[in-house]
């Protein structure tokens, strides 16, 4: 009976330690997920200073029309631009409204300084053709003059990146 005893341990016992002896190998499932954003604002202007000359003419009928123009401008003309106050500081606060944005800009100036030479002249006429057509109605403009044109241009631009990256394993 001691035998049949031990037989029995052994048999209960067996495939317990067969159980400790062989490692049991699991898996788990994972996720990896990354998440990145970067911001950025960039805030430009540009201020633009011309001069120069235009000449129109627009005539009908008997009419015939000249314009000349010539801007001859002094040594010692100037245009200069400038940001920041006497102190340096200079700001643009951007106000954006339903039908569109206004910017209150400080600190930025310009300067235009035009000396006008000797020899600048502006003509404009109008005379009637030598053979007059009596049936046809005559009209007719024109204009020659100097033109001084300083355009402030600015631009704010928000841009938002979001990039993701998953990886399951």
């Amino acid at each position: 009976m001691l035998k049949q005893i031990i037989k029995r341990n052994f048999i209960f016992t067996l495939p317990l330690m067969c159980t400790i002896c062989n490692p049991i190998y699991s898996q788990i499932a994972g996720i990896e997920r990354r998440f990145g954003t970067s911001n950025s604002n960039t805030f430009s202007y540009q201020i633009e200073s011309t001069i120069g000359t235009q000449t129109s003419a627009t005539v009908s009928g008997n009419i015939l029309a000249e314009t000349d123009a010539i801007l001859n401008l002094k040594t010692g003309s100037k245009i200069s631009n400038k940001i920041g106050d006497d102190s340096g500081n200079a700001s643009a606060v951007f106000i954006a409204t339903p039908n569109g944005a206004n910017v209150d800009l400080r600190g930025i100036t310009g300067e235009n300084l035009f000396m006008i030479e000797d020899g600048t002249s502006f003509k404009s006429s109008l005379r009637m053709k030598d053979n007059i057509n009596s049936n046809v109605q005559s009209i007719g403009e024109a204009s020659s003059f100097a033109v001084q044109n300083t355009r402030v241009t600015v631009q704010k631009t928000n841009s938002t990146l979001i990039n993701s990256f998953q990886q399951a394993f």
